[in-house]
């Protein structure tokens, strides 16, 4: 069976999503928070994100148990997946997080290298699950991501042919804890029982999209090149009603139901039948994609910006401002985050190749 392709039109999502979750943000930052204000669920924006990157974390599975019954050890192919999803995220976290702080320290004087030094140790590690996050909450996504991405990876290689069956009772389960204990999706730093209620938010999403990744393995021969025309208005209706309940409700049991449409939508998408789909698979789609990752952690400038030396007027004014500066920020960013990546890679293959040189 052919594997789900990362479809341009997953970046445009990606993208599409990402900012939403800055609106929501804004929303808070601009004084717009009352219940009625503009995108009140707009966090729903990182289920997706959770969905999609469980999706192609059951492939990366799915190619680490073809590793392992090749011979390879499980602690190793863990250590490498690690080490790989540390790398590809890590560069413009650790970009973004330096010049964040500098601004905290140097210039709005909201931070001080005493707290910075006491308070933001797990913000270097990308270990705020495990802690609290002090210097920028907005990170606490990026460390779940992690941490919940690899440890499933090592249950996924561990329980081999088990493991979507166990997804697949996990992630109503953990969904089901949250409406009942929380009544809402909006939780990151709280404590649970291990970590943080966030990071079990996350695997809960990334455990969904494994989910997902599977069932398209089983209905794309079935459904390929079929239905497109009910494909097309079943995505454009998802995402017309995902918005809708981003823009008006807020920590609420459509929290719920939000997520199961999310994932209605990923399941969609990976399908490829829709046209909407075909039509946002194209390199625009690509480069919005690209940017994505870089509009959700550069948004931690114009939130502090904004209100002590921005000024803030009407909402959608000063929200298309917002947006449009973190966008062509994060153009920037992710060209510099890349030439970091390339350095970081070059210093690891230079001390793996020293001893033999020696």
């Amino acid at each position: 069976m052919t594997e789900p392709s990362r479809s341009r039109a997953i970046e445009f999502y990606r993208f599409l999503f990402s900012i939403v979750v800055c609106l929501f943000h804004f929303r808070i930052k601009g004084g717009f928070s009352e219940p009625t204000g503009y995108f009140n669920a707009g966090y729903l924006g990182v289920e997706f994100f959770s969905i999609i990157s469980g999706c192609f974390l059951m492939e990366s599975i799915r190619r680490g148990r073809s590793a392992l019954e090749a011979g390879g050890a499980l602690p190793d192919l863990t250590c490498r997946f690690a080490a790989r999803r540390f790398a590809r995220l890590y560069p413009h976290y650790l970009l973004t997080l330096i010049a964040f702080l500098s601004l905290r320290v140097c210039f709005l004087h909201t931070l001080t290298l005493k707290e910075l030094v006491r308070d933001g140790f797990f913000e270097w590690f990308l270990l705020q699950s495990f802690g609290t996050s002090f210097v920028v909450l907005l990170f606490w996504y990026v460390s779940a991501l992690f941490l919940g991405s690899v440890l499933l990876y090592w249950l996924g290689l561990a329980w081999k042919d088990h493991f979507p069956i166990a997804m697949a009772f996990a992630a109503p389960v953990l969904f089901s804890l949250f409406a009942q204990y929380c009544g809402t999706l909006d939780c990151t730093m709280s404590p649970a029982p291990a970590a943080s209620q966030g990071l079990w938010r996350v695997i809960a999403g990334l455990a969904l999209g494994c989910v997902v990744s599977c069932l398209v393995r089983r209905l794309r021969p079935i459904l390929q090149g079929r239905f497109a025309l009910a494909s097309t208005v079943l995505e454009a209706g998802l995402l017309l009603v995902l918005l809708l309940l981003m823009y008006r409700t807020y920590r609420s049991p459509w929290d719920f139901i939000a997520t199961a449409l999310l994932a209605l939508l990923a399941l969609s998408v990976l399908l490829g039948n829709s046209l909407l789909t075909r039509l946002l698979d194209n390199p625009v789609s690509g480069f919005l994609g690209k940017i994505s990752y870089g509009v959700y952690l550069n948004q931690c400038f114009f939130l502090h910006l904004y209100g002590p030396v921005i000024p803030v007027r009407s909402y959608w004014r000063s929200a298309a401002a917002f947006l449009l500066l973190n966008i062509l920020l994060s153009v920037f960013t992710l060209w510099l985050s890349q030439c970091l990546a390339a350095l970081m890679a070059g210093f690891l293959r230079f001390l793996s190749q020293s001893p033999r040189q020696t």
